[in-house]
């Protein structure tokens, strides 16, 4: 699988001589990928349908792989009462993989952008750990508050009674904004911040809670991997002073100002698609029942 088009990287950080390492070169630096190599964990933020955000990722999980420092990958596509399922995936059963996870019905961009990535992990033995909440639960969080998921001493640990820098709850209630195509109206986006806190929150604790040995990776939508107010910020409070990596990826023509909250933002070609937003602009345009 090639890697696309390098157009734009931002980024602070020594290589190696292996196949992954050289598929790699076009976009991570050799301090880059010695930055990387240094982490305990790596976020790789994806553009969810993005073919060349899931080659990079691929091309990641190979050189840990090869080095044999890959000890976990955290799916942010799987939701916790699936674990079992990855529990008992091997090579014969990953073939059904994609059904034994129901990810037809799952919301999920095709599985065909996934499987090479459950393969990989397979293929090195990794610890695959289900990160995400299941929709259903979301939608209790969102009427009955964190304690549908999380017990009294996760959310304190996790500090979920703690406030954001308001820079950082101004920036989230623009990633929510922007993530329901600018259509959700303005005073119901904060009642939404639970929700998107405790998916976040969910994956940090399911990596505390399965992680064993090595290092991890997280696959997850580039908004997860901000370092302030995404998955690292709950990791930091499970585990103070732990070594983080996080790299955006994004798409060539989308502006923002928020290369700061990564270690290193990656620009790739868009992916061809849709009008993502077509679904919700037809919820929106419907009159309210009633």
């Amino acid at each position: 699988m090639r890697l696309p088009l390098l157009l734009l990287v931002f980024g602070i950080q020594a290589c190696v001589s292996t196949q992954a390492a050289d598929k790699l070169a076009p976009v991570l630096s050799p301090e880059q990928q010695s930055a990387m190599l240094n982490a305990d964990v790596i976020l790789l933020g994806e553009q969810h349908d993005n073919p060349h955000h899931h080659a990079l990722q691929k091309e990641v999980l190979e050189l840990l792989g090869q080095r044999s420092v890959l000890g976990s990958v955290v799916f942010e596509q799987v939701h916790w009462d699936q674990q079992t399922i990855l529990d008992s995936l091997n090579n014969r059963s990953l073939g059904e993989l994609a059904k034994d996870l129901n990810w037809a019905s799952s919301g999920w961009p095709d599985y065909e952008f996934y499987e090479p990535l459950f393969m990989a992990a397979t293929r090195y033995k990794t610890q695959i750990i289900a990160g995400n909440i299941a929709p259903q639960k979301s939608r209790r969080v969102y009427q009955e508050g964190y304690a549908a998921i999380f017990k009294p001493e996760e959310q304190k640990k996790l500090g979920l009674d703690q406030n954001f820098e308001p820079k950082a709850e101004a920036a989230l209630e623009e990633e929510i904004f922007m993530g329901h195509c600018r259509l959700l109206p303005k005073d119901h986006v904060k009642t939404m911040i639970p929700v998107q806190r405790t998916r976040d929150a969910a994956m940090a604790l399911a990596w505390a809670r399965l992680h064993k040995k090595g290092k991890t990776v997280f696959i997850v939508g580039s908004g997860h991997a901000r370092k302030d107010f995404g998955i690292p910020w709950y990791l930091e409070r499970l585990k103070p002073g732990i070594k983080v990596y996080s790299i955006g990826m994004k798409e060539a023509g989308v502006v923002t100002d928020d290369e700061a909250v990564y270690n290193q933002v990656i620009t790739t070609e868009p992916a061809e698609r849709d009008d993502p937003c077509a679904g919700l602009k037809e919820k929106f345009s419907k009159p309210a029942k009633g």
